[in-house]
């Protein structure tokens, strides 16, 4: 049963009038639906990474029967706006930076149809300098000006304007941004999906910077930094789509690719972000209120670079990024690629290692990729020219001159061609800062910051032994569980950089190999870019491939129980309801699809529901069911806000208290059903007040309203039917690839 004052919260909503008809509808197969049959549709998977991101993609024609996608089918987004590599046929065109530089105030939310996730009624706190007064330029001053100044002003007129990848770069090159401490670009944001020890000071750096966005109105929660940046990555994808002839009549299959050490919280917020950049963006199928974006198929990382590197032979594949994930799987085959199962879980316990650097972890993930080769490297420079006050000219200042040399000579020169094993003890590197005196104590001369490769090499040094640290980590945990690796698959980081990673990995391999008597092989692969995005586009297509369907999350409906029905009432309260005026225990929670279940294609349940609304004040007829999702209760029938179910503290003691914090329950979706036609076509009478053993009337005058609800999970959804007298009133369907380990079908 479900208490009707509770579901009166719906009211608002358009019903409809007295002696208007209302149809019921047949139960529909379950497999079928009212949706098409997948055949002619589009592949879209979306990469996004902690440095960079990519989108790939596949049309498929309806009656195309395969079981194996071609490779040269697959293609991906390119002409990213204010992209400044040089080089016309780079791979890293198929890559935008995962950066965000927001402007002073909301008002580019509407203007640029972003998210605007802040609250309506709540007044906009004015960054200092944004009055619209100044925010123009006054040509009165034009003789004390520029013409680059004034360039730089339109370019950085922060009140309208939201920087998005490479125009982050861009605009980190401009003096300006650096006078100004509210142009402060975001970069790693994935990271705050991640909770674990190893991303701490990653997601402590950004702390700062994302409460002065909220304080400013301009986010209101850090999720929304994730949405925004999809939502212009979304933007331009379908441009690009459209470009290439692909318009609104192509079905979607969405493949969103995620970190194999994620927790289901992190997949499940990472999903809401998608869903509202897709609304955003007018991509169909999406259902904010219910989170569901429809033919969502979730892969993880590892899994869709390894699909990608069988399917062109086997080959290393070097996406690029900030973090180093892991995985081992056996395979039985490679044309389709077939993972049998995963032999080594990712994730697991985070533990220093006293013999190497103090941040290096020892685990089967870590922080070890590019984005912090360019965070040394900044440092350093930063370190450099600390004292060279006089190089800051009008707006230029020492930031501005380091991100100039940054994007100009580090990214694209530095670092992609270092010759880690070249490097010769007296070797210097020559980099020209315009302006600078020479200085030979501090290799300053002829206008140039002379910097010693060794420096440059030492820089290197903690992230390769990081990412060996993971590659060993798992090579000897599969080994242990009577596995033989016999090829690397390195994913994640900058393994483009073939003269230093590739043969760093190499190098040690070499000799991993002699000490451990194996034969562990690294190959190198093509187009390595867009290996996981590729990768994922290839394991939607064929999801038969894809290890078992075990819930990693419970799902459950809010139910109101008759008091005494189950034990787990004992020692409870009971609520007596004031229409029937029977005792009850509110807001419980039935756990349909338990953590830890093997769930088939097709998985169904059904039950009864029960809602009492009083006849006075005549009120819309509405009932609502509140579906929640845990990633630890399996219990049924305790309250919401039991321990078993809130997550709240658990407490161990053993000579000392240890204390662990489980995520609550989350509400994850509803189905709202209108049964106001019953009354008004006479279908439904007013139940009346009942007596109690002694003759008095007790409770008042009511409808009851009886209906059923079926649930059930077909494929990657959970479909939710109101079901009254055997046919259908309401459905609802919530996509739950989150629900289950990255990969099932």
């Amino acid at each position: 049963m479900a208490d009707s004052r509770e579901s009166t919260a719906t009211l608002g909503r358009t019903t409809p009038g007295v002696g208007e008809r209302r149809y019921l509808t047949p139960l529909p197969n379950p497999r079928v639906d009212d949706e098409e049959e997948l055949g002619k549709r589009l592949i879209i998977a979306i990469d996004f990474g902690t440095t960079y991101s990519c989108v790939s993609y596949a049309a498929i024609q309806k009656g195309e029967q395969s079981e194996y996608l071609k490779r040269d089918r697959i293609e991906s987004i390119e002409n990213y706006p204010n992209d400044q590599d040089p080089d016309a046929a780079s791979p890293m065109k198929k890559q935008v930076p995962t950066e965000l530089m927001y402007p002073k105030t909301a008002e580019f939310r509407a203007k640029e149809g972003l998210p605007d996730l802040n609250d309506e009624d709540e007044p906009r706190e004015e960054a200092p300098g944004s009055d619209d007064a100044d925010s123009d330029i006054d040509m009165a001053d034009a003789d004390d000006k520029t013409v680059q100044q004034y360039m730089e002003e339109l370019l950085l007129d922060n009140s309208t304007m939201l920087n998005w990848g490479y125009s982050v770069h861009e605009s980190q090159s401009l003096p300006k941004v650096h006078s100004d401490p509210g142009n402060k670009p975001l970069a790693r944001f994935k990271l705050l999906l991640d909770t674990s020890p190893m991303t701490e000071e990653v997601r402590h750096s950004l702390k700062d910077t994302v409460e002065s966005l909220q304080k400013r109105k301009i986010i209101k929660k850090p999720l929304q930094l994730i949405a925004d940046f999809l939502t212009c990555l979304l933007r331009h994808t379908k441009e690009e789509l459209a470009d290439q002839g692909y318009d609104d009549s192509w079905p979607l299959e969405i493949v969103l690719c995620v970190p194999a050490i994620w927790t289901q919280k992190a997949c499940r917020d990472m999903q809401s972000a998608l869903a509202v950049a897709m609304e955003k963006t007018n991509f169909k199928g999406v259902d904010i209120q219910n989170n569901s974006i429809e033919n969502l198929f979730i892969v993880s990382e590892p899994e869709a670079a390894a699909a990608y590197v069988l399917a062109w032979s086997p080959e290393i594949q070097p996406p690029g990024g900030g973090t180093v994930d892991a995985n081992t799987y056996t395979i039985s085959g490679t044309t389709p690629l077939r993972l049998t199962h995963e032999v080594v879980e990712p994730g697991g316990k985070y533990e220093r290692n006293p013999s190497q650097p103090k941040h290096l972890l020892t685990t089967s993930g870590g922080l070890f990729g590019s984005s912090y080769l360019n965070e040394g490297f900044r440092k350093l420079l930063k370190e450099c020219l600390k004292d060279e006050l006089y190089l800051e000219r009008g707006a230029d200042t020492i930031d501005s001159i380091v991100e100039r040399i940054m994007m100009e000579m580090f990214e694209y020169k530095i670092k992609r061609s270092f010759e880690y094993y070249k490097i010769k003890a007296r070797h210097l590197k020559r980099i020209p800062v315009q302006g600078l005196l020479d200085n030979e104590k501090k290799y300053f001369r002829d206008g140039c910051l002379h910097v010693p490769l060794q420096t440059i090499k030492a820089l290197f040094d903690p992230l390769l032994q990081g990412i060996v640290s993971v590659m060993d980590d798992q090579i000897i945990k599969a080994t242990a569980k009577g596995s033989r690796v016999e090829k690397v698959v390195l994913i994640g980081g900058f393994a483009s950089s073939e003269k230093t990673l590739v043969k760093y990995v190499e190098t040690h391999l070499e000799k991993f190999n002699v000490e451990n008597d194996c034969h562990i092989k690294l190959v190198k692969p093509k187009h390595a870019t867009t290996a996981v995005a590729s990768g994922a586009v290839l394991r939607a297509f064929n999801k038969e491939l894809g290890p078992k369907r075990l819930a990693r999350s419970s799902y459950g409906i809010l139910r109101t129980e008759p008091f005494g029905e189950c034990e787990e009432h004992e020692g409870l309260r009971p609520y007596y309801n004031p229409f029937d005026g029977q005792p009850y225990i509110k807001d419980t929670v039935d756990w349909i699809l338990k953590l830890g279940s093997e769930v088939p294609p097709v998985w169904k349940k059904s039950f009864d529901c029960e809602h009492l609304i009083p006849c006075w004040p005549v009120q819309p007829l509405i009932c609502t069911e509140l579906l929640y999702v845990s990633d630890h209760a399996t219990q049924s029938h305790y309250r919401l806000k039991d321990v078993r179910n809130a997550g709240t503290l658990y407490t161990i003691f053993l000579h000392c208290s240890v204390t662990y914090s489980l995520p609550g329950a989350e509400k994850v979706g509803e189905i709202v059903v209108d049964f106001t036609f019953l009354r008004d076509q006479g279908w439904l009478l007013p139940t009346e007040p009942g007596t109690n053993s002694k003759g008095k009337p007790v409770g008042r005058r009511h409808y009851k309203v009886e209906y059923k609800i079926e649930i059930e999970v077909v494929d990657r959804d959970l479909k939710c039917y109101a079901i009254y007298k055997g046919e259908v009133v309401k459905k609802c369907r919530i996509n739950i690839a989150s629900a289950f380990r990255p990969g099932v079908k």
